[in-house]
């Protein structure tokens, strides 16, 4: 090895030495930091001798070397650990400092924003017997974010029934909240649905925010399911009246993940948030949002913003107005306007909840006033939205920022958000 190379080795060298006495100085005696400071003298010197030969420096490296294996402790000799793990602890608390001030990414979960952004979707196989390949599943996967379900018949059955269960709205599809994971890393919460094959339970367990009963509708698509009265468990099922033999697949279906995106956390810091902006929002300040002042679950939401504070705001024929003037901030507010396309218009929200009336924009010709310091939240689906009409207004503090870039899966959204 030239001398070049070896006063390489002494510098990396002469860099753990340093570590190690920051880390260890407390831990060694008076002594063995003099022959520390010793033989780093003698390293360093020799480095930046120029007419240094090579054996002495090679000499001197051994020595160093030797006296950090006696005291270096977990610090040296490197380990791949101890190597690598300061790098990783670092790299993370630079990941969490931009999620936190600049940059968080944000997973659209629902379709209330379709169709300029796409939630979590179902594709339905037609021949449910027909499992796509290894190599379809990964290559879907990778591009789409899409997950494979497929639930396979244990018995001969004469029916596909669903139980399910009452509740203050009517009666809803029954799932059992089961522990998952995210990424295979990361906890979350699943949906376990139970299916009846022939009276035989069969299960399968989906996001907890999967639209399951279109997922069914999709895939018995000529069956008529009517509510039945079953002995034990709820006391109802629904009845898809659909045959099937064991080793049959009862259920084959993707669930493509939603689009995912940056969020700008910097901007709003210095400019107020404008109409028209795609922004996203905590729930925890606003009541009834889930499940009612009472039980209040803290949440991010992505919306339009549809007006700010001062504005007087009324939708007329799908189209959304401000101060009497039809909304042009974004392209948007135009295809409402005009039903253009997958867009429906903006709509008047509907009475479900008794006890949890519309709070916004509920009928025609009522103008809302909107105080200063809060937003309007409309979503761009506005028939398939829970937003501000239902749920009110949200306050200026609970803003985190612009969504700026849609970066997954790889669909013609990808790029800027709109």
């Amino acid at each position: 090895m030239s001398v070049s190379k070896q006063k390489k080795v002494a510098r990396e060298l002469l860099q753990s030495a340093q570590k190690v006495y920051h880390y260890r100085r407390d831990l060694t005696s008076e002594g063995r930091l003099a022959e520390l400071d010793k033989a780093v003298g003698e390293v360093d010197g020799l480095i930046r001798d120029k007419t240094t030969n090579e054996a002495p420096l090679v000499a001197a490296i051994d020595r160093l070397d030797a006296l950090l294996c006696r005291i270096g402790g977990k610090i040296y000799p490197k380990t791949f650990w101890n190597d690598n793990l300061e790098v990783a602890l670092v790299a993370a608390i630079i990941v969490i400092g931009v999620r936190t001030f600049f940059f968080q990414p944000f997973i659209i979960p629902t379709n209330s924003m379709f169709p300029t952004y796409s939630g979590m979707k179902t594709v339905v196989y037609e021949d449910k017997n027909n499992a796509p390949s290894v190599i379809m599943r990964t290559f879907r996967f990778l591009t789409l974010g899409a997950k494979h379900k497929s639930l396979i018949a244990k018995n001969d059955g004469t029916a596909v029934q669903l139980p399910m269960e009452q509740t203050a709205n009517g009666t809803r599809l029954y799932a059992r909240q089961v522990k998952g994971k995210k990424w295979i890393v990361f906890p979350t919460v699943l949906a376990e649905y139970t299916l009846l094959v022939g009276g035989v339970p069969h299960t399968i367990r989906v996001p907890a925010d999967f639209d399951m009963q279109s997922a069914l509708l999709e895939s018995f698509p000529d069956s008529d399911p009517r509510l039945i009265r079953v002995a034990g468990g709820t006391g109802y099922a629904l009845d898809f009246n659909h045959q099937v033999s064991a080793g049959d697949a009862v259920l084959r279906f993707d669930i493509t993940l939603g689009d995912a995106l940056f969020v700008d956390r910097i901007s709003y810091h210095f400019k107020r948030p404008e109409a028209g902006d795609p922004f996203v929002f905590r729930t925890g300040e606003i009541p009834g949002i889930e499940g009612g002042a009472k039980n209040i679950v803290d949440k991010y939401y992505i919306k339009r913003i549809g007006g700010v504070g001062g504005e007087k705001l009324e939708i007329k024929n799908g189209a959304l107005l401000a101060n009497g003037e039809p909304r042009s901030e974004v392209e948007a507010f135009g295809r409402n306007e005009r039903k253009e396309g997958e867009y429906k218009g903006y709509v008047y929200p509907t009475q479900s909840d008794p006890s949890n009336p519309p709070q916004l924009l509920t009928a025609p010709g009522v103008i809302a006033d909107i105080p200063a310091g809060t937003f309007v939240a409309l979503g761009d689906n506005s028939a398939n939205s829970l937003d501000s009409r239902y749920w009110g207004l949200v306050p200026e503090k609970s803003v985190i920022g612009k969504a700026i870039f849609i970066y997954y899966p790889f669909t013609k959204r990808w790029g800027l958000a709109e």
